[in-house]
């Protein structure tokens, strides 16, 4: 028995050996700089997933080693616009890498974002394309207005006021995360959540439950063994995995599939008794879209519950971070809000005048450049999204890079890459705007170059079904509060600021810091806000 105990550490430590030479010397990435231990082993990028701060690990590594990095044994990232379109392109030889597939909960969890089955995507996003019209975008505008109506009058209880006028102290990522909970739970399913109500709600657990979800699944996907696990996932281990997962994910799944259950009955019941549509929610859309090829619904249950789930999960980290992002912004940065406020109120006779349609989507400018440079600041998704090169490889800024090997661009590095913005730590709007200002002086080409490195959508086949969607409520979001109040920085806070205590690339208390769960999960700002006084 101890000979064989031996044998097998010996083994073991041999297979080391050879895999940390081979990694150092002979490996194609062998070339590439990066921190000795990554180009060896994946449990740097693991440990970063457990502490959340990836997103902040890979813009240390830009300052240290450039704007291409081994951040792994064979995983590289680029911190260049050149770089993202020539892995996110549509001609690009790649395809999501096993990272996709180990979110899956099962063989029958799969939607058109978790998965790395080029076919299998490419037919989900088809169908789902069928959903994401531009009337489906113009139904949800009352929907979005309606809720968003509430929450300014929320925003602005009276009993609540101080004699000045000012509110409460809000925390702005608070009553954001409910405020667009409510409104997709509305649009997806025509249910009514009003967790941004006052008062007990057993519902007001739920938006919790998603950051639960990623923040337990987020370092799975990132062990250095995530292609075993994936190997073994339908071999048992996802039996396994349903025994221990917490009960706060447990209640994620057990809510969605309530909620699609019921909404589908619904429908059914609908169809049967030939009733006409009262609304037309997400669901409606989805069970109503037929297979163009065979004509039949072109989505069943189990593919329904894949795809509410994605809906749910995009549809709230975007605009909840943004909208939160972005009032962080404005209360950091005076001027910027003043330009904004005096835009919408120009712009808009009265809040019931912000609807879908050119003036708010078009002629707000400054609104949609507050946006961008938000978005820029404040990815929802801080990391990188690998991508796997297919047989054949690929060439990224004029270097080759064969079979297997996992490429990405870290958005929230990205948005900080001073050879490419100038100014990249500033929060300034006005680069987004074509101007012959001499304070802001920005040709047409300025504003292509930059929106080259913006891609918060994605580009490609991947880009995001929903983002027309998100982009009216965050427009119809911050034009209404602004509109209707004045807003400020509660006296004596600064959660969600940067400060020394939190280490590099975390020290500045103009930037809103995030924690990196492959969604951004966020804090602040704590906000006041009172009747406009114009």
């Amino acid at each position: 028995m101890g000979a064989l105990i031996v044998l097998a550490t010996g083994s073991v430590l041999s297979y080391i050996l050879a895999t940390t030479i081979y990694n150092l010397f002979f490996h194609p990435l062998a070339h590439v700089p990066g921190p000795f231990l990554c180009r060896v082993s994946a449990l740097p990028s693991f440990y970063h997933a457990v502490k959340r701060d990836r997103h902040v690990w890979f813009w240390q590594q830009f300052q240290l080693y450039g704007p291409k990095v081994r951040a792994g044994p064979n995983l590289v990232v680029f911190n260049s616009p050149d770089a993202y379109n020539s892995i996110f392109s549509y001609k690009a030889n790649v395809k999501r890498s096993k990272f996709y597939d180990a979110w899956s909960r099962n063989a029958d969890d799969v939607n058109a974002l978790m998965t790395s089955d080029v076919e299998v995507h490419a037919r989900r996003r088809r169908l789902l394309n069928l959903a994401f019209t531009e009337h489906s975008v113009k139904a949800a505008s009352p929907f979005i207005a309606k809720h968003t109506d509430r929450w300014n009058e929320l925003l602005l209880d009276s009993e609540e006021n101080r004699d000045d006028g000012w509110s409460a102290p809000r925390d702005i990522s608070t009553w954001a995360m409910y405020l667009v909970f409510d409104v997709l739970m509305d649009l997806c399913f025509g249910a009514t959540m009003d967790t941004k109500e006052p008062g007990d709600n057993p519902f007001k657990k739920i938006p919790q439950t998603f950051d639960d979800f990623v923040t337990y699944n987020y370092p799975i996907t990132k062990t250095p063994f995530l292609e075993f696990l994936v190997w073994l996932k339908p071999r048992g281990l996802n039996s396994i995995l349903e025994l221990v997962i917490p009960k706060t994910i447990k209640d994620h799944y057990t809510f969605v599939e309530d909620m699609v259950t019921e909404r589908l009955k619904e429908q059914q019941q609908r169809e049967k008794e030939d009733t006409p549509v009262e609304r037309e929610d997400m669901l409606h859309f989805l069970c109503s879209a037929r297979d163009p090829d065979t004509g039949t619904p072109a989505f069943k249950l189990k593919e329904l519950l894949g795809e509410a789930n994605l809906l749910i999960m995009a549809g709230s980290d975007t605009t909840s971070i943004t909208i939160s992002g972005l009032f962080f912004y404005l209360t950091h940065n005076r001027r910027a809000y003043l330009k904004l406020v005096k835009e919408v109120r120009d712009m808009f006779a009265s809040p019931e005048d912000i609807v879908h349609g050119p003036k708010l989507m078009t002629d707000c400018k400054y609104l949609r450049a507050c946006i961008d440079e938000t978005l820029r600041l404040a990815p929802a998704g801080p990391s990188e999204l690998p991508r796997e090169v297919l047989p054949g490889g690929t060439i990224i800024e004029g270097e080759h890079y064969p079979a297997g090997v996992i490429v990405g661009t870290p958005n929230w590095a990205m948005g900080r890459n001073e050879e490419h913005y100038g100014d990249a730590y500033t929060f300034r709007p006005e680069r987004w705007i074509v101007s012959d200002n001499l304070e802001s002086l920005n040709t047409d080409e300025d504003v292509r170059r930059l929106k080259r490195g913006l891609h918060t959508f994605l580009k490609g086949p991947g880009d995001c079904v929903g983002q027309k969607l998100a982009m009216l409520q965050m427009s119809m979001v911050i034009a209404k509060t602004l509109w209707r109040m004045d807003v400020r920085l509660a006296p004596g806070t600064d959660v969600g600021a940067g400060n020394a205590k939190l280490g590099w690339g975390l020290r500045d208390p103009r930037q809103y810091v995030l924690a990196d769960a492959y969604i951004s999960l966020h804090e602040g700002p704590v906000v006041q806000m009172r009747a406009r006084r114009d």
